[in-house]
């Protein structure tokens, strides 16, 4: 008779990945995850696009096959938040979940994820939404596992905010080509996820 085992405990990962806003980098993030667990982690790999933005959608009918994949990874583009327990059921082994820029919005989905990174930028025209989203969710959610990542920070408001609000932000690299990454990072992906 076989025992309970806890290496077969988390067979599925998934990791959603919400930003501050539109614009700010999350469909790009997608991707570079994406293909770093399938080609960097030899993990059977898909994205779940629940931004509403149709980017993904619309680049896999140019770009990819008829069964809407691209360099190995499946891209499910037409999922209602009824269908995704569905989908996570399926013979994948990593999910990356684009959820957008509406954290109201995909905020359940968001936090059913294994893994969850909040992405934005502080630049002066932005610092205030990620102020106003961290005052947000102190206020109501367990945050303490959650990654915070920022775009070309400003070091000294980024050690501001850290202090302020008691949060680690990770500092974004440029990725050049989230389909075809370099060394550096692989590096960085691995630090996040």
């Amino acid at each position: 008779m076989g025992g309970f085992s806890f290496s077969r405990l988390k067979e599925k990962v998934s990791i959603g990945i919400i930003g501050i806003g539109m614009g700010c980098g999350v469909t790009h993030l997608t991707i570079a995850l994406a293909n770093y667990l399938q080609s960097g982690m030899g993990k059977k790999t898909a994205v779940i696009e629940l931004s509403g933005q149709n980017a993904l959608k619309d680049m896999i009918q140019e770009e990819g096959n008829e069964r809407h994949e691209l360099l190995g990874i499946h891209y499910f583009t037409d999922v209602s938040i009824g269908k995704i327990a569905e989908v996570i059921n399926s013979r994948y082994e990593a999910f990356v979940l684009d959820l957008g820029g509406d954290y109201a919005a995909a905020r359940e989905e968001f936090l059913r994820c294994d893994r969850k990174i909040v992405i934005g930028s502080i630049s002066p025209w932005r610092i205030t939404a990620y102020e106003r989203f961290l005052k947000n969710i102190i206020a109501s959610e367990n945050y303490e596992r959650w990654e915070f990542l920022v775009y070309l920070p400003n070091l000294v408001d980024k050690k501001s905010i850290q202090k302020r609000y008691g949060v680690n932000m990770i500092s974004v690299p440029l990725i050049e080509n989230p389909f075809y990454l370099k060394k550096e990072d692989m590096i960085f992906l691995q630090k996040i996820i």
